[in-house]
């Protein structure tokens, strides 16, 4: 006889509890939660670190247009003293002689702006008082103007009709406005008499006026950090506007004075304000720069107050979710030794 197969015992399936699948998904959710709560966090730091970063920048590149303009204040190319230069001239003066063919367009931006040489830095208080106008018509209220006047630092190879310039040697100079292309300034007959080349040195006059408007050139309610400067006195505005960078809301300056004679800063002073007879000799700029997007997991309860402002300034609820920075340079004038 054959032996029965032998029967295994019965075994019962078995899995997970209600309670165990409940615990798990508990588990399990607060690992996701945990995840996404990382995520977020490192993602909010990257946007803040970002912003920042490109707060940082924009104020930078706003200080490395700036500082090589107020560096070379006060450059007249051969000489550095405006009072040798002939067809100047201070407000009220009157046209020059050697410019009267220009009196309608020389009082564009005020009066006497673009060859008031003896006012190489200058400035208006909190307000843009300049009678050009701002872009579209929209100047920041009590924003600092800065005005440098000088030399172009490269000698002109050609000439421009239309354009002033300034002709330089060792001991005078003077304004001029040539009438006709010259390609070749060595063999121009454009260039003032008394003034043969190599002795003189012929550079074009550079003035610019920087102000912060309330509108950028892409986006309207954006501020941005411009300025009016001197092209063709043929053209229909003499002073182009251009746009330098937007982000900066505000521009405040203050310049050091020399009082005695000796190249030392005596004492800061506010635009419109230097002593008569003192010397300009360095400035001290202050950048306040906004975000280009508001951040709203942050608020700006900072009170700022710099430069000459009388009481701090606070951003009210729309503008306190920009974040922002002030930042400031002195900047020394490399030529008013005398």
């Amino acid at each position: 006889m054959t032996a029965a197969p032998r029967r295994l015992p019965f075994r019962r399936e078995s899995g997970l509890s209600l309670i165990e699948l409940m615990v798990a998904l508990v588990i399990g959710l607060f690992l996701i939660v945990g995840a996404v709560s990382v995520y977020q966090q490192a993602r909010n730091a990257y946007r803040t670190t970002e912003a920042v970063a490109r707060i940082q920048e924009t104020a930078r590149y706003a200080f490395d247009v700036l500082e090589p303009e107020i560096r070379m204040a006060s450059y007249w190319g051969f000489n550095s003293r405006a009072e040798y230069i002939e067809g100047r001239a201070v407000p009220g003066a009157g046209t020059p002689a050697e410019l009267a063919a220009y009196a309608l367009k020389l009082p564009t931006c005020g009066d006497n702006f673009a060859i008031n040489l003896d006012e190489y830095l200058a400035g208006r208080d909190d307000n843009y008082t300049l009678t050009c106008q701002a872009f579209q018509n929209a100047p920041h209220a009590g924003s600092d103007v800065l005005i440098v006047r000088r030399a172009a630092e490269q000698q002109s190879e050609s000439i421009d009709a239309g354009r002033l310039y300034l002709q330089t040697s060792r001991l005078r100079g003077t304004l001029f406005v040539p009438g006709s292309d010259c390609a070749d300034v060595d063999a121009c007959t454009e260039i003032p008499a008394g003034y043969a080349p190599p002795q003189s040195r012929t550079h074009e006059l550079d003035v610019s006026a920087y102000y912060v408007a309330d509108n950028s050139t892409d986006r309207p309610g954006f501020p941005s950090l411009r300025r009016k400067r001197l092209a063709a006195l043929t053209a229909a505005n003499i002073f182009r506007d251009e746009e330098v960078v937007p982000g900066v809301e505000d521009l405040q300056v203050r310049f050091g004075v020399d009082t005695n004679g000796d190249t030392n800063v005596d004492q800061y002073v506010d635009p419109g304000a230097v002593p008569a007879g003192a010397a300009v000799i360095s400035a001290t700029v202050w950048l306040r720069v906004r975000a280009e997007e508001p951040d709203f997991t942050y608020r700006d309860t900072d009170s700022y107050q710099y430069a000459d402002m009388g009481a701090a300034w606070t951003p009210d609820a729309d503008e306190s979710r920009f974040r922002r920075l002030v930042a400031t340079k002195t900047i020394q004038l490399r030529n008013t030794r005398r």
